[in-house]
């Protein structure tokens, strides 16, 4: 494994155990077993850490989703948004953390200025468009993209973090069952 993995790896591992606010150059090298010095070689800073595992999240839900098909305008456009919800789904079922680790670094974004270039919406714009283009049709609520996709991310990390916890099985709620209740909130 290359040493900048196993420093974003050693910072996930911060954000789920302490929170992202918990996050240092200190603490990663500690638990890299390297000197602090040696995480500059890779890092600016903090903030470039939190950065970079940000977008090996955010790109990691992007290898799931085919952008084209959510674009396809051909396709009904409630079978796009689903498309969308179930590439968060497969991606949560796969990375049980990641959901968790992208919402403590949004949050800490709201302390910390990361800038535009970290926000979600920016990163690929076919997923806003869709959520716009399904309020357009009057299919779904009038809201901004952040705020619908937030809802997707709460839904479906709320469902992982309660199996982990053994409030239920994996198997209990279907995708099916979670995509009816986000359609539920989301529908005009």
């Amino acid at each position: 494994m290359k040493k900048q993995e196993q420093i974003e790896d050693a910072v996930v591992d911060i954000i789920l155990s302490e929170g992202a606010f918990a996050v240092s150059t200190v603490k990663v090298a500690k638990k890299v077993g390297i000197s602090q010095s040696n995480v500059y070689l890779y890092f600016k800073n903090r903030d470039d850490m939190l950065m970079s595992v940000y977008q090996r999240q955010i790109k990691r839900i992007q290898s799931r989703v085919d952008f084209k098909q959510l674009g396809d305008v051909s396709i009904p456009i409630e079978t796009r948004v689903k498309m969308y919800v179930r590439s968060v789904y497969d991606f949560s079922k796969e990375n049980p953390q990641g959901l968790t680790v992208i919402q403590q670094i949004k949050f800490l974004m709201g302390q910390v200025d990361f800038g535009p270039a970290i926000d979600f919406v920016k990163l690929n714009e076919v997923v806003p468009k869709l959520i716009k283009e399904a309020a357009r049709q009057r299919l779904i609520k009038p809201m901004p993209a952040s705020v619908l996709m937030a809802m997707v991310f709460a839904v479906i990390s709320t469902n992982i973090n309660n199996v982990k916890k053994g409030e239920y099985s994996k198997d209990q709620y279907s995708f099916e069952d979670l995509f009816a209740l986000v359609w539920e909130g989301i529908k005009l």
